[in-house]
């Protein structure tokens, strides 16, 4: 049988270097009142032992649920003076191992549980889930457990995974490394620039094949911080791009295919489907590109021009314009074409050659394009 000192000491093993003067249920809690023994104290910065008391005042260390009830914890700690007249610290509050730490309202115990919510469940459902340990704790207490927690230890693999991610997309990009043998990510890298790749390899060298994406940033950054390694595309980018050429050749060569033999009759050995299966065939997004396309062509048809379609429509304008330069719909795949040639074309040359020798004013510039031919406007030279 074990006695009631014995079991507190179980249930709060922490609770074995003070003094437990009482503990009894109240409130759907157990309160536990306890006091620091008279022992001497090491000052926490010059480590002079001290027993000469300032002051004495309570704390109130959350702590987790026993019983399905929570628990409160009274500790009346001390304030002593430091003994040492070199030591800048006159006064220091005693710690108790494994029950308090400095500036701290929660229990080693008790922080550790959190910050498992933290990491299994982040914020408002984390938050929600420790109304059942009894305890009230906020969503941003727990971001703040999860970010002050040290990185898990690793080791550089022998597979690296490097691929982009948005964080703001079309503006705001970062890198993600995974171990590609186990799918742990490894780290995450502002950018994604050769520079920062390869700084990151070179920091963490061991690694015997990457596997990227078909990025030449990611390539030179590759070839720079860890030469020896092979550089594998990824499997994912290379049957999507495939796909899409194919896609694209198609489209592009439809009048080139041979029509079907005719029979005796002289009748095609044509198939159609039936009109619905047609549409339940057509991706959403082929459908809304054919409609586009036939509104668009409808419109100039009848007069209007780019801008005024663009306002009835509700489109961007380089939309519009992209619809209206294709013949067919075909002719305009996921809204990508050849650049428009341009009058600043034949006079490329001579800008890339004079930036390269410092010359970046765009009013000198244009001055020396009109001497050369050059009708455009300056504002081209600027962009």
């Amino acid at each position: 049988m074990v006695r009631c000192d014995e079991l507190v000491r179980v249930l709060f093993p922490y609770l074995d270097t003070v003094l437990v003067d009482v503990v009894f249920p109240a409130d759907g809690a157990v309160h536990v009142v306890a006091r620091t023994r008279d022992a001497v104290v090491s000052c926490p910065d010059c480590a002079a032992p001290s027993e000469r008391v300032h002051s004495a005042y309570e704390r109130h260390p959350a702590d987790g649920p026993v019983g399905d009830q929570a628990v409160r914890i009274d500790l009346c700690v001390r304030r002593l003076y430091c003994e040492n007249a070199a030591c800048p610290r006159r006064t220091f509050a005693e710690q108790v191992d494994g029950l308090t730490v400095r500036y701290g309202r929660r229990t080693p115990a008790f922080r550790r549980v959190l910050e498992a919510v933290a990491v299994a469940l982040a914020g408002r459902s984390g938050a929600r889930f420790t109304k059942a340990l009894h305890s009230v704790v906020s969503r941003m207490t727990l971001l703040r457990l999860a970010m002050a927690m040290p990185d898990p230890a690793w080791a550089v693999p022998k597979v690296l995974g490097v691929d982009d991610f948005a964080i703001r997309r079309g503006q705001h990009y970062g890198t993600v490394i995974i171990d590609c043998e186990t799918g742990q990510p490894l780290d995450l890298l502002p950018g994604r620039d050769a520079t920062t790749l390869a700084a990151w390899l070179l920091a963490h060298p061991g690694s015997e094949a990457i596997c990227r994406d078909r990025a030449g940033s990611y390539a030179d950054g590759a070839r720079t911080g860890a030469p020896h390694a092979v550089q594998i595309a990824d499997p994912f980018q290379l049957l999507q791009n495939l796909g899409t050429a194919v896609e694209r050749c198609v489209r592009r060569h439809n009048a080139c295919l041979k029509p079907p033999d005719a029979d005796a009759n002289g009748i095609g050995n044509i198939s159609f489907a039936e009109p619905e299966n047609t549409t339940k065939e057509m991706s959403p997004i082929e459908a809304r590109q054919r409609e586009r396309h036939a509104i668009v062509h409808s419109l100039l048809a009848q007069g209007h021009g780019i801008r005024q379609i663009a306002r009835e429509l509700h489109m961007g304008g380089n939309t519009v314009r992209r619809a209206a330069r294709a013949e067919t719909p075909e002719q305009m795949p996921n809204g990508r074409h050849q650049p428009r040639p341009s009058q600043l074309d034949s006079f490329k040359a001579h800008l890339d050659r004079r930036r390269a020798e410092g010359h970046t004013n765009a009013i000198h510039l244009h001055a020396e394009l009109k001497a050369l031919g050059y009708q455009g406007s300056y504002q081209i030279i600027s962009d």
